[in-house]
């Protein structure tokens, strides 16, 4: 059965884009309308109930979060397009939600639309949605979403104590002691964790600073952890740490 998708975006360029891209290199679906606006997009999905939506995050009578926002319910996947947003990016990431940037690469949006095809747990999207939409609104990076094998995993930023690569994933340690092995790699998660309270101490460690117990500067530098964790701390990075901690931390 054919994936029915609709597109709301208020450029009817991108608009024409997207469905030329997907009928030259994509397969197995068929389009059920298109929106340029917030309250055309509404309209379009009360009426049409797609699978799919593609979804552009600045319109002129709004954002994708607004029209999002005031959906009863979300029982289809969305994949976000936009220009590039800083905040609107950093925000997809932390709830672990499916974005493509203008203009968008068809390799990039063929395999979008396939991972979407596999997912029908709309519980679970809601849940990231709604996080993603609570970011939109209050601003901040509170809640982060992991995705996991077993399925996204919910968590507070200010729990993460510190995390480990292992290999193309990471293994992110909770204040609670609970640990969960991520898909995602260190370089991704320091990208989005605001640094310096988020230091990546060693090729293979990010600690969080609120955690830190005791640093001591000599040679073969540790970094102790509330935890009971001795993290290694690179030669080079010894002197930004010590500074990223400041006054509060014994450094030796």
């Amino acid at each position: 059965m054919a994936l029915r998708i609709a597109i709301v975006d208020d450029e009817p360029a991108c608009r024409a884009y997207l469905r030329n891209v997907m009928q030259r290199h994509c397969s197995g679906f068929a389009f059920s309308g298109e929106a340029g606006s917030v309250a055309e997009g509404r309209h379009l999905l009360e009426q049409e109930n797609p699978d799919l939506l593609l979804l552009d995050v600045q319109m002129e009578d709004g954002t994708g979060f607004d029209l999002l926002d005031q959906l009863p319910q979300i029982n289809f996947n969305v994949i976000f397009t936009t220009a590039y947003d800083a905040f609107a990016i950093r925000a997809f990431r932390y709830n672990a939600i499916d974005y493509l940037l203008k203009p968008v690469d068809p390799d990039e949006l063929c395999a979008a639309v396939g991972k979407a095809q596999q997912n029908s747990d709309f519980v679970m999207l809601r849940r990231q949605i709604d996080n993603l939409l609570n970011t939109a609104a209050q601003k901040n990076f509170e809640r982060l979403t992991l995705p996991t094998a077993e399925g996204p995993v919910f968590i507070q930023t200010a729990d993460i104590v510190r995390l480990e690569s292992y290999g193309n994933y990471a293994f992110v340690f909770l204040a609670s002691g609970e640990r969960i092995l991520a898909s995602r790699n260190l370089k991704e998660f320091e990208e989005m964790l605001p640094a310096p309270r988020f230091f990546r101490v060693h090729q293979s460690h990010i600690v969080h600073t609120a955690f830190v117990k005791q640093f001591r500067k000599e040679d073969a530098a540790v970094v102790h952890l509330q935890d009971g964790a001795g993290i290694p701390v690179a030669r080079r990075k010894k002197e930004a740490f010590a500074k990223a901690l400041g006054p509060d931390i014994r450094n030796v």
